[in-house]
């Protein structure tokens, strides 16, 4: 069997139906295969760096390995952004790899290149995967594939590269059945939970009055399992941007995201927390702001299965009290057997519940808007009213995606898709073909004119396969995000991030037209109205679609915490009085 036909077969084995290829003379023979492949079918994009942010996408929507296959040299280096995306957001992907013939390789030579267009992809990936390495024999494949699967399904998942030199690709292996093992995700790598640490927080966790789940990516599989746990116990839960969607948004208990970028009510009720318990969410900066300000009255108890994520917090110099370095679900089966005690502890929490809703009524609101143009929170909200309730929505990065993710009405059943860590401007386009594939239904694609801009190539994508992706484009002429970091730092001057300084005007709509795509531009509210009208009776045609949202450049995000300040102090400020009302601690007034 030829070396590529048994990669082709062995992933055909996973129930992956597509690979995200960019053709090239170092897969030649790899996309072949996977083509000729009858369950297998090679997704041609027109850059690599889309190939792996569609795998990404794929693997986080379809819940299998997300792949892609490029040659050799700037092939595969283009692959890196998709690939760190990947790595930080802990989603299981496979990079194959093309490299020049192994008798053209440098590796002795002490030159920088032999072959022509040689590169040692494999040390540029590692510090962005879980697994690199180069075939040193074409029979190598047979152990390295399986290994490099594991690994990215194992633990915390992630990334995995395999470079294939040329001429191993040709070699014919003596094999005549395709050696598989099935990996479950759910039960590799458990580590058991240490039963006196987790009693001394059951008894610390009892004598809680003001108790908080706080749930991060970690949490997708057993999300359920958490929302019915924290009803029972009515505890409620704030959760970080990648699992908008477990929920209702009106659910009593889901208070929604928190952190640098969100609603000022949640982040005041966080600070007056007495107990978080965080599970699956590393509580990065912009979770908690100034690190030592963060719920700084309470206690943390950590679950997360990489114990460098707990244990970073000892030399930054914040305490979690309670560190639990496993899974999950190990976590919820030891929690589930204390679960009748503590409903009867927390059955009388009205105190803290009332609060909860009399500082959100009061501090969650959608801000003025006094520009011309259509309003970007009218937008979010009336388009999420449009969203059906299994709808996937790719974001992308800048000021659409805290718009979306704050200010947009979730229902439960929706996936909200976006690379949340690497943040690169461009995800969402590819995202979007990744995600369209994988469900086989319509996908929302929102975007910033400056994120487009980055794969715009892919509307070529879109078309040629007329897959049923809505793609919204928030034009403000500039870079929204960037322009209010000038504004705090360097006196608006807007170099580079503006159309008035450096930056082309360009009309999507008419791009889209000769991609051929069908486009609109919406001007203002009123049309922006009618045209989610439309959206609700689905009444356009099938294919992608792309609406050009035109926003005023001078609207600016709101509200965000700027540096240095704690969760509780988001800019624009409140009159300080105010905001001490809503504290139960003492507020820092020297940050107010």
């Amino acid at each position: 069997m030829k070396l590529t036909d048994y990669i082709a077969s062995y992933l055909a084995q996973l129930d992956i139906k597509h690979v995200f290829v960019l053709q090239g003379g170092a897969a030649l023979h790899l996309i072949d295969s996977i083509e000729k492949h009858p369950s297998l079918s090679a997704i041609a994009m027109q850059h690599e760096q889309s190939c792996a942010m569609a795998a990404d996408s794929y693997a986080k929507t379809h819940h299998v390995l997300g792949v892609t296959i490029a040659t050799s040299g700037p092939g595969a280096t283009n692959l890196l952004t998709g690939i760190a995306s990947s790595y930080f957001d802990s989603v299981a992907t496979l990079h194959i790899t093309g490299n020049v013939a192994s008798f053209r390789q440098s590796h002795k030579l002490g030159v920088r290149q032999y072959g022509f267009q040689e590169t040692d992809i494999v040390s540029m990936a590692k510090p962005i995967t879980k697994y690199a390495i180069q075939l040193k024999r074409p029979n190598d494949i047979i152990t390295v594939l399986p290994e490099a699967i594991k690994a990215a399904l194992s633990g915390r998942p992630g990334p995995v590269l395999i470079d294939i030199p040329d001429d191993f690709q040709r070699e014919i292996l003596d094999i005549k059945k395709i050696p598989f093992e099935a990996f479950n995700q759910s039960t590799v790598n458990h580590k058991v939970i240490q039963e006196n640490i987790f009693n001394n927080f059951i008894v610390s966790l009892k004598q809680a009055k003001k108790p908080l789940f706080i749930l991060g990516a970690g949490c997708h599989n057993s999300a359920e399992r958490l929302i019915s746990l924290a009803t029972k116990l009515k505890i409620p839960f704030l959760s970080t941007w990648p699992l908008k969607g477990i929920a209702n948004h009106d659910d009593e208990l889901n208070l929604g995201n928190f952190g640098t970028h969100s609603l000022r009510g949640n982040n005041i009720v966080l600070q007056n927390c007495d107990f978080i318990i965080s599970i699956g969410c590393r509580l990065d900066s912009k979770a908690t702001a100034k690190l030592d300000t963060f719920a700084r009255e309470a206690k943390i108890a950590m679950v997360d299965i990489d114990h460098n994520e707990i244990e970073k917090f000892a030399q930054l110099g914040k305490v979690i009290n309670y560190q639990f370095p496993v899974s999950v679900q190990v976590f919820l089966d030891a929690f589930s057997l204390h679960c009748e005690d503590l409903i009867e502890i927390f059955k009388n929490n009205d105190v803290w519940l009332n609060y909860i809703t009399d500082v959100t009524q009061e501090f969650n609101y959608i801000p003025e808007y006094n520009y011309s143009g259509v309003n970007p929170y009218l937008a979010v909200e009336l388009f999420s009213g449009a969203f059906c309730d299994d709808q996937n929505i790719c974001v992308d990065t800048g000021t659409c995606l805290p718009l979306t993710l704050v200010y947009g009405k979730e229902k439960k059943g929706q996936q909200y898709i976006s690379s949340y860590n690497n943040t690169p401007m461009g995800y969402a386009l590819p995202a979007s073909i990744g995600v369209a594939l994988a469900k086989e239904k319509e996908v929302f694609c929102i975007v910033g004119d400056g994120g487009l801009q980055m794969n715009i190539q892919e509307l070529s994508t879109l078309n040629h396969l007329k897959l049923p992706v809505i793609i919204i484009v928030f034009n403000n002429s500039g870079h929204c995000m960037i322009k209010q970091t000038q504004d705090d730092w360097l006196d608006s001057n807007y170099f580079s991030a503006d159309c008035n300084n450096g930056l082309p005007h360009i009309n999507f709509s008419e791009v889209a037209k000769a991609y051929g795509i069908d486009s609109e531009k919406v001007e203002n509210n009123e049309q922006l109205k009618l045209l989610v009208e439309r959206l609700h009776l689905r009444m356009d045609q099938e294919g992608p679609k792309l609406i050009e949202l035109v926003i005023n450049p001078n609207f600016r995000y709101e509200p965000i915490i700027k540096y240095g300040n704690p969760l509780e102090n988001m800019s624009p400020e409140l009159a300080y009085i105010k905001q001490k009302k809503a504290m139960l601690i003492p507020s820092l007034k020297e940050n107010l």
